[in-house]
């Protein structure tokens, strides 16, 4: 969900090429250890991005981004035993807890690639998805137009991805805190991969159509995220500090600041809790578009 901020300015390879060291060796542990705590938040959002896919029986679907594989099962129940779908993520971190969360399930398959820049199978896609896979790119357009080269003529592409940092409380609110306690905070920055470069629904526009797409929409969502899986301030404490802006914070600080800091976004989450969850409204994009 949340990447890294640190790609802006280098080459493609090696923008690439620190995505995918990010995710295999930091982030991919953690996705893979709050799975649950990660797809209980995110499960609204994916819920209505696939419900506007409409996977049919005997699809064959391409999940980009696929994490630890969730999405791909539940494509998977849609599509059934004679349709085929394929999860690929830049981690192999993440594409191994994928295959185990799959093993009965033959139509499903993982790869670990970068949809940039790969081959994403022998045969067209009917439909391509992500779940907030898609914003990490360091040429999106490239992206979208490598995935259309996989799609069937007419084939269809969903993904829900985030709107502006400001406009989802759930990750703005504890990085304003934490980052009066960061002498040197990172912003996320306009257009550069990370999990808000696709807040600006005419960027998203644009991107598609330069990649070939044809009858784009975007449209809002919104829904409740329930941090730490509801399952109390804890958890939700634990999953915030997680967050790209603790990162930061605790990479410039000392643990008695750290500490204080921790402290005071406790007492922000406590005062979101609602029958012993903490909730906050998010905000998201879904977008969806046809291969000509």
């Amino acid at each position: 969900m949340l990447r890294n901020w640190h790609t802006a300015g280098m080459s493609q390879e090696a923008a690439n090429a620190a995505q995918a060291a990010y995710w295999t060796e930091v982030r991919g542990a953690q996705w893979v250890r709050d799975q649950r705590i990660f797809d209980t938040m995110l499960a609204p959002f994916g819920n209505e991005a696939l419900r506007i896919l409409d996977a049919q029986l005997g699809e064959h679907v391409l999940d980009i981004g696929c994490g630890t594989g969730t999405t791909t099962v539940q494509i998977a129940q849609a599509v059934g035993p004679t349709g085929r779908v394929t999860g690929c993520d830049i981690a192999s971190t993440m594409i191994d807890a994928a295959r185990r969360s799959a093993l009965a399930l033959p139509q499903v398959s993982f790869e670990v690639l970068d949809v940039q820049t790969g081959r994403l199978g022998d045969a067209l896609y009917d439909a391509a998805f992500s779940r907030f896979g898609v914003m990490f790119f360091d040429d999106p357009v490239a992206a979208f137009q490598n995935v259309a080269n996989f799609v069937r003529s007419r084939g269809r592409l969903v993904f829900v991805c985030w709107q502006h940092e400001d406009d989802n409380d759930w990750i703005s609110l504890p990085a304003a805190v934490m980052r009066q306690f960061t002498p040197e905070p990172v912003l996320p920055t306009a257009d550069a991969p990370g999990p808000f470069a696709f807040r600006d629904p005419n960027r998203v526009r644009r991107i598609l159509k330069d990649a070939g797409w044809i009858d784009i929409e975007v449209t809002p969502f919104a829904a409740p995220a329930r941090l730490g899986a509801g399952l109390g301030l804890d958890e939700a404490l634990t999953q915030t500090m997680g967050l790209h802006p603790a990162h930061v914070l605790r990479r410039q600080v000392d643990d008695e600041t750290f500490t204080k800091a921790t402290a005071a976004v406790r007492g922000l989450l406590a005062e979101h809790m609602a029958n012993d969850e903490v909730v906050f409204r998010a905000n998201a994009w879904i977008a969806q578009a046809r291969n000509p």
